[in-house]
């Protein structure tokens, strides 16, 4: 199982979901299953959540469910996996657009003015490569 970790400066919104079931996944999942974020609160294990990420498209929503949450000091660290196929390829799909903004945000603290497509084409020379695959 594979987790990619969410970039903090870009926000995610997550709802507990009480009506939703998933199908029986094992712990020997392969590949990218699902995110980590540091969330103020804390969340049951097993909890149904549903993400949005009106940053980077408005129009994305889906649910997944908390694996594990750690205590941290201020926070608390939760692993999110979707167990739905389409759902994880989705997801997959727009952490790495998330991973290329957040690579874009870096640059310019670091002086470094690079529009979206630059940005992308160092993300993906840089980091692709070791992006977690999706395999399942």
């Amino acid at each position: 199982m594979e987790f990619v970790d969410h970039p903090q400066d870009i926000p995610l919104q997550i709802k507990e979901v009480n009506d939703r079931m998933f199908p029986e996944t094992s712990f020997d999942r392969v590949g990218f299953v699902g995110i980590t974020w540091q969330s103020k609160r804390a969340y049951a294990m097993g909890q149904a959540v549903q993400i949005t990420l009106k940053e980077i498209d408005p129009n994305f929503c889906v649910t997944g469910r908390v694996v594990w949450c750690d205590n941290q000091q201020d926070s608390f660290k939760i692993a999110i996996e979707f167990p739905e196929k389409e759902d994880c390829f989705c997801v997959r799909m727009i952490e790495q657009l998330s991973q290329i903004e957040h690579y874009r945000r870096q640059a310019k603290t670091q002086g470094r003015r690079l529009n979206y497509n630059e940005a992308a084409a160092e993300w993906i020379n840089k980091f692709a490569a070791s992006f977690p695959a999706f395999t399942i």
